[in-house]
């Protein structure tokens, strides 16, 4: 038997065929990965927008989405491992928290249905059995800054920082180096004490948008703590508090993550547009 896999015949393949045949003809078929990746899979799956129905914004009901699995190198050596979601030339990358939970990629994949080219990725510092390796966590803003060169070499013409927890503090501490659009923080302290590591006035001194979030009795950053962050950013600034004791990603878990998304994916695309 002889497939035909032409771009034609796989559309209208969709149509009729249930998702787990239509994953098994794409895989005969084959793609080839513009990155140096694993092979790429497509995602068919519904993505819930955050946002009302009536919103000219909100995502599509169904969206076809390419996730591939990649590798990049940071400046100092180290190979870190990711998820790269949707296409375009602005580029989001998130951040995860120090403890390593995964909390971005659903939002990702939400904002990759947008028009956005999205990555997630881990710390290097960060064990498959969810421990992580302090010494090697210490190293987190040379992380990011392997993943902003791994972004612009995908073609990504302007790039947003997002992150929560350790990753908000390394999305701040990037914000002027890395020439970001836009920042998203989540849950950060402008300081870490333990490390003797903090970001200074001149690390956030600059006129891009930026959004600063935080549960109002969040269990691991005070607001206190997270205000002195955003003290130290220039305007344009915007400062969001969420009622609950969930810290940063873990908000995506709780009764405001609608809100908590939406508010962010506006931001997004506001910043976008700019």
């Amino acid at each position: 038997m002889v497939l035909n896999c032409s771009p034609q015949h796989i559309l209208t393949a969709m149509r009729f065929v249930s998702p787990f045949v239509l994953l098994c003809l794409l895989s005969a078929c084959g793609a080839p990965s513009p990155v140096p990746t694993t092979t790429p899979t497509l995602i068919i799956t519904p993505v819930e927008s955050a946002l009302a129905p009536d919103n000219p914004t909100a995502a599509p009901a169904e969206v076809i989405q390419e996730t591939y699995g990649v590798s990049f190198t940071t400046p100092d050596g180290a190979t870190l491992h990711g998820e790269l979601y949707g296409t375009g030339t602005t580029a989001i990358i998130f951040s995860v928290m120090g403890n390593c939970k995964r909390g971005w990629d659903e939002f990702a994949r939400l904002t990759a249905a947008q028009g956005f080219m999205a990555l997630t990725y881990q710390w290097r510092g960060c064990r498959e059995s969810g421990s992580a390796n302090e010494t090697e966590l210490k190293l987190f803003v040379d992380d990011l800054r392997g993943a902003i060169n791994f972004m612009r070499a995908q073609g990504a013409e302007r790039i947003l920082l997002a992150g929560a927890s350790l990753g908000g503090v390394a999305s701040a501490k990037l914000a002027v180096e890395s020439q970001a659009s836009g920042i998203v923080v989540l849950a950060s302290p402008s300081t870490i004490s333990q490390w003797g590591f903090e970001v200074e006035a001149a690390d956030v001194n600059t006129d891009v948008p930026k959004l600063f979030l935080i549960a109002e009795n969040d269990s691991v950053v005070s607001i206190t703590d997270a205000r002195a962050l955003f003290d130290l950013a220039a305007e344009p600034k915007e400062w969001q508090i969420y009622p609950g004791t969930a810290h940063g990603t873990d908000l995506f878990d709780t009764e405001n993550a609608d809100e908590l998304q939406q508010r962010i994916l506006e931001f997004i695309l506001d910043t976008a547009n700019q």
